[in-house]
């Protein structure tokens, strides 16, 4: 894009993403009534709101306090377990394969625990 420069770069869930979209389409539709959005904003939209599991205040909290629950867990991990919301160990493992660390089996139980807090 011509003339525009990245201000910052942050790790957003699922949650997040559709609230900025919404956002978004509703400039659009003041600025342009008839197309608010482009056809890739408005694919993702979609998927947001057929994917996100939490709200995006709770989505925001629950990230901040699995950040905070271990020191190797970064914002962009944190999204990833928000977004996926996984249910047992070994979905915990699938998450984690690529990655330099795999949390144990008691790391693993204390993010399902806090993340069966937010379940619905």
């Amino acid at each position: 894009m011509i003339g525009r420069k990245k201000l910052e770069e942050r790790y957003l869930t699922i949650a997040e993403t559709k609230e900025l979209l919404e956002r978004r389409k509703a400039e659009g539709v003041e600025e342009n009534p008839e197309e608010p959005m482009f056809y890739e904003a408005r694919v993702s939209l979609e998927h947001a709101e057929r994917f996100a599991k939490l709200k995006p205040e709770q989505a925001v909290e629950l990230k901040e306090k699995l950040i905070g629950l271990f020191e190797w867990l970064d914002e962009r991990l944190a999204a990833k377990l928000v977004d996926l919301m996984p249910e047992d160990y070994f979905d915990i493992r699938v998450i984690f394969t690529k990655e330099d660390y795999m949390p144990t089996r008691e790391e693993a139980e204390e993010i399902i625990k806090l993340l069966d807090d937010y379940r619905e």
